[in-house]
């Protein structure tokens, strides 16, 4: 004789018997429902949900290389600290990007970054379309260095792809590019 304590009502046991009852039966929705109504109002998904998944994946160019999110700090946090700047650093097999966003007022922001290694690159910051960044993306090309700014960044949701200035040999290099943050 099979023990079957552990079988769901409606489903068979190991010897292929059903059970008399259906699952899910009228108790088995109701509590269900109770559960699925307890998760949105303690834990709802983000009102941006569908957006920040738009634009994760609305990507031109399909061969890229995704980097990690490594660290991100928060700096000046404090009761006293007059600036906000937080340090974040992304990095995959073939570079590391370290940016610096600095709050600069009036829902604005300062990105210092520096790609290791150092080398003159495309630099693109995609933006969310939003009232502050209207959609718009910014290139710029990054120092002998590896060093690059974004002046008067909207605060919302952007993202890095950094590209080689050209290809050797042509040899495709894949776009780099940073999962999305929330500036």
């Amino acid at each position: 004789m099979t023990d079957n304590r552990d079988t769901p009502a409606g489903a068979s046991d190991p010897n292929g018997a059903q059970d008399a009852g259906q699952w899910p039966d009228d108790v088995d929705r109701a509590i269900l429902g109770q559960l699925r109504d307890t998760y949105v109002l303690t834990d709802p998904p983000p009102a941006e949900l569908d957006e920040r998944v738009q634009f994760a994946v609305a990507l031109e160019n399909i061969d890229v290389e995704v980097a990690r999110l490594q660290e991100d700090l928060l700096i000046g946090s404090g009761a006293r600290g007059e600036d906000r700047t937080r340090t974040i650093t992304f990095d995959c097999d073939r570079l590391t990007i370290m940016i610096t966003i600095v709050d600069v007022g009036d829902d604005r922001a300062r990105l210092d970054g520096w790609l290791a290694p150092a080398a003159r690159r495309l630099v693109e910051l995609r933006a969310a379309d939003t009232s502050v960044n209207h959609g718009v993306s910014r290139v710029v090309t990054s120092e002998d260095t590896g060093r690059f700014v974004f002046e008067d960044v909207g605060h919302g949701l952007v993202q890095l792809l950094v590209r080689p200035l050209e290809q050797i040999d042509d040899v495709p290099v894949p776009t780099v590019v940073t999962p999305s943050l929330l500036l």
